[in-house]
């Protein structure tokens, strides 16, 4: 028997997102996931009920006193191991989405303070044929405004000058003033 014929091009490996491209976030969900595996064992160990025996020779099976903190620990270690590899995924489509549309360039250049620019991407679709890009463009143009007119301007006055510190007391002068020491 012959092994079925592989797709030609590069492949990619356990903990890399493209050919030759590592991926950190797979590495510490990976790492995420074996530390709630090894909380999870410690866990069920401790939770484990002890057998006894008492001076009689009579055996008891008893169990050790509730604590959930191994269970929260392992979870939240789940929840670290599987939450950042889907906000991932979600911010990825999302920024698909807008590369096809030329609204991230568009909101880059926003950022960047050269909205007056054609995006490059979007060089086909101008603000005044797409009404989602003209709406953005007069979103971007008030918050300019608004922040323009949060700004207040920094007033510098002249230092005062300061006293020197007053001579320190006797403990005699103490006393008549304040009462004690």
């Amino acid at each position: 028997m012959t092994a079925p014929a592989r797709a030609a091009g590069p492949t990619t490996g356990f903990l890399e997102e493209s050919p030759g491209n590592r991926s950190a976030m797979r590495l510490m969900c990976l790492l995420a996931l074996l530390a709630s595996i090894g909380f999870a064992a410690v866990t069920m160990v401790r939770s484990a009920p002890m057998l006894t025996r008492d001076s009689a020779g009579q055996e008891t099976l008893t169990a050790p006193p509730r604590d959930d903190t191994g269970i929260v620990i392992s979870f939240a270690f789940l929840l670290a191991a599987f939450a950042p590899k889907v906000l991932q995924k979600f911010a990825e489509q999302r920024l698909g989405d807008l590369k096809g549309s030329g609204l991230r360039e568009l909101v880059l250049d926003a950022v960047a303070g050269s909205v007056a620019r054609p995006p490059v991407a979007a060089a086909a679709s101008t603000p005044a044929e797409d009404p989602r890009l003209r709406q953005l463009l007069e979103e971007v143009e008030r918050l300019r405004a608004e922040i323009e007119r949060s700004r207040t301007p920094i007033q510098v006055s002249a230092a005062t000058p300061v006293a020197p510190p007053a001579a320190a007391l006797t403990p005699l002068e103490r006393i008549r003033l304040g009462g004690s020491l």
